[in-house]
């Protein structure tokens, strides 16, 4: 195995420990402002996530074990903060589990420092856990519990979970991915699908991503009918990546645009490969395409339009909407079918707007306003 040093960190060393606890669901600037203060206060500091099955992170897609992984992936370059977390599916619920949970926190502090009889000092904004603590926790001189301000960033989990978007600037950079909306442009080959992508992405400042299979197509000098099964398993992880970025990016503003996704691939694969390459890449196709978690699919139908072989955009428009009710995705899925003017001859612009529309009916965004 690979070793790193930042995935594992070695327990914190230092006779002056803080420890911040909560739910974090999702973590955000408020949190991220106490925890720094702790750590400028000591020597390090123990975040501990605290969550069980069916909290308030669970409800929304983020157990608890989800909420550590993102909590430590954002400290991974800060060697003084040591992220661990507690299940409390095994205690009492609150209140009545205080005395067990309490346990817990002294046991996961402990093994995540190096001097067992450090100073330690817990933060929290809640005066009742206060009490609550300096009622229960070891009374050996080591603990004390220190009460945080939090009226000087007035911010709330509360308020996120219940409307991420008016409280992006909030939400911890990598807990945003959880919020983003997801959507992706589909339609054959030749039907403008780059071209709406950017504009759209543009449209909101938003990031977007690239037909990886051009890319890789141009990269290889391969034509779509020359693809092969190897070919196909390169493509299927690079677009799932190239999206992947996106999402990841400090550009995220809440709206990340998809130049195709693995559904596209499928259909591509289905027209061109023998159906025995395409039962060996199943298995890849259902795990990225389960992986995508989409919010919306904008469509883009076949058109006339001069120079295109329309008997096969026809061929493979009828396989992208068989996949996509195939997977479960039917209740995603728009069809730009908007017809253009005689100013807009080929419906690229009626198009543009069907999709700002579906963007405000489907996902309460008007990008018409912006």
């Amino acid at each position: 195995m690979v070793e790193t040093s930042n995935l594992v960190k070695d327990n914190l060393t230092g006779n002056r420990i803080g420890v911040f606890f909560g739910t974090l669901a999702p973590m955000h600037i408020g949190h991220q402002a106490e925890i720094y203060k702790a750590a400028a206060l000591n020597d390090g500091v123990v975040v501990i996530v605290s969550g069980y099955t069916g909290d308030r992170g669970d409800k929304i897609g983020l157990p608890v074990e989800k909420r550590f992984r993102y909590v430590r992936e954002a400290f991974n370059d800060e060697p003084s903060i040591k992220v661990d977390y507690i299940n409390e599916d095994h205690i009492p619920v609150m209140p009545g589990g205080w005395t067990e949970w309490t346990r817990l926190l002294t046991e996961t502090i402990q093994r995540n420092i190096v001097n067992p009889d450090a100073q330690v000092t817990l933060y929290t904004g809640e005066p009742e856990y206060q009490a609550k603590l300096q009622e229960l926790l070891p009374d050996n001189g080591r603990f004390q519990v220190s009460l945080m301000d939090r009226t000087i960033l007035r911010v709330s989990a509360t308020a996120i979970r219940k409307d991420p978007m008016a409280n992006w600037d909030y939400i911890n950079r990598v807990f945003r991915r959880h919020f983003a909306h997801k959507i992706t442009i589909m339609g054959a080959p030749n039907t403008g699908k780059s071209t709406l992508v950017r504009r759209l992405a543009r449209t909101s400042n938003s990031p977007f991503s690239d037909e990886y299979a051009r890319h890789y197509q141009e990269e290889s000098n391969v034509c779509d009918d020359e693809l092969i099964l190897k070919d196909y398993i390169r493509i299927i992880q690079g677009q799932y990546d190239a999206n992947s970025n996106e999402i990841n990016s400090p550009a995220n503003n809440g709206l990340t645009f998809f130049d195709t996704d693995a559904m596209v691939t499928m259909a591509e694969a289905h027209i061109f490969l023998p159906a025995a390459d395409n039962e060996q890449l199943k298995a890849l196709f259902d795990n990225t395409i389960k992986e995508e978690e989409i919010d919306l699919i904008l469509v883009i139908p076949p058109f006339e339009q001069e120079g295109v072989d329309r008997a096969l955009q026809e061929r493979f428009h009828q396989e992208l909407l068989k996949i996509i009710e195939q997977y479960g995705f039917s209740d995603k899925l728009v069809i730009l079918d908007r017809p253009g003017n005689h100013e807009d001859r080929y419906g690229y612009y009626a198009r543009y707007l069907q999709a700002l529309d579906a963007i405000q009916d489907r996902l309460g965004i008007n990008l018409k306003h912006i």
